[in-house]
């Protein structure tokens, strides 16, 4: 049986560097991965399935303008495990695409309180502030207009 996975992991190897945009490759690819045994790969490919379909799935809403049902909708399941920082990743990731990088910043301080070595955070918490900051003398440097009375 172990033999029959992996020539069917074999067949979504060629698939993957033929099609590497198709999540479910990389999704069909984790299950098999789990039933081995190997779960380090199982998760990685898990995770890049899902970061892209999630991505995917956030691009579609923007374009239905669907951002407030889709913040509702991470805040929900925020509020049903306060602790697990994957929910909070995953809003910290959807406000960043949506330009939110104060909330997304607000969420990362949230994270590091239940986390607070966590290597991934910091780096995004590090590029959210420069960003803001970029943002804020941007905005400073806009003068007004001058207007000539005649």
């Amino acid at each position: 049986m172990i033999k029959e996975i992996k020539e069917q992991i074999k067949e979504f190897d060629k698939l993957i560097k033929k099609y590497p945009h198709i999540n479910e490759l990389y999704i069909g690819r984790a299950i098999l991965y789990a039933k081995i045994g190997e779960y380090e790969k199982a998760l990685k490919d898990y995770e890049i399935g899902h970061e892209n379909y999630i991505y995917d799935v956030i691009a579609i809403c923007k374009r239905k303008n669907l951002i407030k049902e889709i913040e509702e909708l991470y805040t929900k399941k925020i509020d049903k495990d306060k602790n697990n920082i994957v929910n909070y990743l995953n809003r910290v990731r959807f406000y960043i695409i949506v330009g939110k990088d104060k909330k997304a910043l607000a969420d990362c301080e949230t994270i590091l309180k239940i986390s607070p070595e966590n290597n991934l955070v910091l780096e995004f918490k590090k590029e959210l502030i420069k960003k803001l900051k970029a943002q804020q003398k941007r905005s400073k440097r806009i003068k007004m207009p001058k207007v000539f009375l005649t």
